[in-house]
Formats: C-alpha cells, sequence, structure tokens
C-alpha cells in the first residue's frame, strides 16, 4: 500500500505523476529546497514540477505543510475494479467481525 492505502498492484508499471494543487501551495519554497533531483522551481510565487527532472521519491508529499502536492496515479479500469472489489471484501468481513463483537458482548 502506498501513503493513500492504494495497493501497488495497480500501479505497477510506475504510472503516477506528483502534482501541485495551486489552490493549496503558499510558494513556501520547502518543496523546492528539498527535492533531491532539483525537479521542483517557484514560478510566479508557486511551485513548479518538472516532470523531465522528477523521479516521483515523494520527498515533496511528505515536506509540505499545506499538502499542496498530490500523486496521480494512471490505473487501467479493469485494475480499479479489482481494486475496489477487494476493497468492498475487506470491509465487509469487517463489518461481519464488528456484528460478531456487538452480539458476543454483554448489554446492560
Amino acid at each position: 500500500m502506498n501513503l493513500y492505502g492504494v495497493s501497488k498492484q495497480i500501479n505497477q508499471a510506475g504510472d503516477s505523476m506528483l502534482q501541485v494543487r495551486k489552490d493549496l501551495c503558499l510558494g513556501c519554497g520547502l518543496c523546492a529546497q528539498n527535492c533531491p533531483q532539483g525537479a521542483i522551481y517557484l514560478f510566479w510565487g508557486q511551485a513548479q514540477i518538472n516532470h523531465n527532472k522528477c523521479n516521483s521519491c515523494g520527498m515533496c508529499l511528505e515536506i509540505c505543510p499545506q499538502g499542496a502536492i498530490i500523486e496521480k496515479i494512471a490505473i487501467s479500469p479493469k485494475a480499479l475494479t479489482e481494486e475496489i472489489q477487494g476493497m468492498r471484501k475487506q470491509t465487509e468481513a469487517i463489518l461481519a467481525r464488528m456484528d460478531r463483537l456487538s452480539s458476543a458482548s454483554p448489554r446492560n
């Protein structure tokens, strides 16, 4: 699972891309200062990512105090469907356990 709980299986080809949310970026420059690839720069007070230099290491995701840098993951419809089905099964299993626990606990 990645930072957002998405299975790494859906991104086997490494088809992720980091993007700056302009509505959240304050232009503080922490991402640019800490990017090991030098792929981030400030332009008109906003962070910009040079995708030719970026290796999607995720350092900027962790360092940004505003959460203004997000990871976009390319996923096929089939892989997305499989991921959703897996999450649905996990949710059903959790709910079933919760039902068993609530029925097993003594009620006053």
